[in-house]
This record gives C-alpha cells, sequence and structure tokens, in this order.
C-alpha cells in the first residue's frame, strides 16, 4: 500500500469516516445502510469474542486497527494485556474513553499510528475491518506481518471475492452520499489461505458473517507447531 493511499485512509477514518463508523459502533438510532452494518459487526465481534478463551494469565493480544475500542475493551475485560493501534487520533481518544469508562485503562495501551510500526509479539492478534481497505498486494502484506506478530491466535475479517458482494457494493455507490458504503477490496479465499500457509499458520476455523451491506469473512488461524527434525 502507498503512502498516498494511508494518508487517504487516515484522514478518512479522522474525519467523515470516524463520524460514520463511531455511529455504527455506538447505540444511537441509525437507518438504512449503517444499520445493516451495526448488526454485522456486532454478530462478528460477538462471534470473534467466543473464539478466544478468557485469561487468567494475562496473555498479551494485539488489537489492530482497534476504532472506538470495543473488542480490545472487551477482551480487557476478560483478562488480557491488550495493545491497541489506529491510524485515526479520533478513533484511539474514544477507545481511550472506552477503556476508562470500563475500568480496564490499565490493561489497554493505545498507539496513534500504523497497525504496522507497532512492534512486539503477541499471544493474540485481532485485526477486524480494516483489511476490508487494502488491495490485495498490501492486504497480504501486512496479514504476513500480523503473523510474524503472533504466538497463537490470528483473528481477522476480510471481505471475500464473491458476485453477491460486487453487486452490493455497485448498488451501495449509488445510494445518497450520506448512505454510501465505504469503498472496499475483495481478496480471493485462496490468497488469503496461501499467505497464512506462508507465515506458519493454518485456519482453524471461518465463518461468514452476512449482514446486508456488510458482508465479511471471520477468520481465526493458529501458528502451526515446527516439527522437530
Amino acid at each position: 500500500m502507498t503512502t498516498e493511499h494511508k494518508l487517504r485512509l487516515k484522514e478518512y477514518f479522522d474525519g467523515l469516516g470516524f463520524e460514520r463508523w463511531s455511529a455504527i459502533y455506538g447505540e444511537g438510532e441509525l437507518s438504512g445502510v449503517r444499520r445493516t452494518i451495526r448488526e454485522g459487526h456486532t454478530q462478528m465481534l460477538a462471534l470473534a469474542e467466543s473464539w478466544l478463551p478468557d485469561s487468567s494469565a494475562l496473555a498479551t493480544l494485539l488489537d489492530a486497527g482497534c476504532g472506538t475500542g470495543l473488542f480490545a475493551t472487551a477482551m480487557a475485560r476478560r483478562g488480557y494485556e491488550v495493545t491497541a493501534v489506529d491510524i485515526a487520533p479520533q478513533m484511539v481518544a474514544a477507545a481511550t474513553a472506552r477503556a476508562r469508562e470500563h475500568g480496564v485503562a490499565e490493561q489497554v495501551r493505545l498507539h496513534v499510528g500504523d497497525a504496522q510500526a507497532v512492534g512486539g509479539v503477541y499471544d493474540a492478534v485481532a485485526c477486524f475491518d480494516v483489511l476490508i481497505h487494502y488491495p490485495r498486494p498490501a492486504l497480504q502484506a501486512m496479514l504476513a506481518d500480523l503473523a510474524a506478530r503472533c504466538r497463537g491466535s490470528l483473528l481477522f475479517t476480510y471481505a471475500p471475492h464473491e458476485p453477491l458482494l460486487a453487486a452490493l457494493h455497485w448498488v451501495g455507490g449509488r445510494f445518497p452520499r450520506g448512505e454510501r458504503r465505504t469503498d472496499i477490496q475483495m481478496v480471493p479465499e485462496a490468497a488469503v489461505h496461501e499467505t497464512l500457509a506462508a507465515a506458519g499458520m493454518a485456519v482453524r476455523r471461518s465463518a461468514p458473517v452476512r449482514s446486508g451491506f456488510y458482508h465479511v469473512n471471520l477468520v481465526h488461524a493458529e501458528r502451526v507447531a515446527s516439527r522437530e527434525s
């Protein structure tokens, strides 16, 4: 992904995108496209949370592209030491406020910046509704980078390359400006699996999450144990 593309994403998610997505992540009234996206996103997070166990040993988790901190806060409340990062300062500010509100501010370390710039290796890594904005080569590079920082479970979403999804987004692009969908990048499932395999990980389970214009695949991959020679 080019620096110019990253800057466009940062400007979007710290401006109009923050307005749209903070509303979707919140609890206020919504209409049309945004309501279906909130329902799908809520379903996805609930499923992702169910795929990770509670942590009694303060396991570490990286939330790459944390948004307003929904997942980071939920996992901190379940015992994880969370490092969360987002390119948009307004998103990080909202996530900071959420962590304080739920009494887990000391367990959630928040950073503004590119997810790839945060160092460390973690017991689990999560990256939800971020890769959908990356064209295939950049998605594969970022997925490989996230896998390299993961000791165990890697959970992420991506937009599958399917005719129905392409049609939905073609239609959504013709809605009134305030109701339009966010542009996404669709990637073949085989490319995702190949990238994980090259990084020493295998898909443990995956599930399609479909709700109107929210159309992603949720994946849980795990590191493949190395064989003793």
